[in-house]
């Protein structure tokens, strides 16, 4: 039993390393400009959802398909990690 949770802790430090190095490379090669035409779009066209939260109407008017592929992939990623920790050995 010790060495199954020792082994599952190894996993995860290891998983996290490895998605903290993926992470820091992408964010350090594709550096965010603080000011872009596709935020100054959605500020000046805020009007046309009729939200009243900028937020809101960026996910649920803007960008709805990708935000439901985005709950999809998480929906989907919960399910299997339940599955693995459900399953008995």
């Amino acid at each position: 039993m010790r060495k199954q949770i020792f082994f599952n802790v190894f996993v995860l430090f290891i998983l996290s390393f490895f998605g903290f190095i993926l992470i820091s490379s992408t964010l350090r090669n594709y550096p965010i400009a603080l000011t872009s035409t596709i935020a100054t779009y959605y500020v000046e066209h805020l009007s046309l959802t009729g939200a009243l939260n900028a937020v809101v109407a960026i996910l649920l008017d803007f960008r709805a398909y990708d935000t439901l592929g985005e709950i999809l992939v998480i929906f989907v990623t919960i399910s299997g990690i339940t599955m693995l920790i459900r399953r008995k050995t």
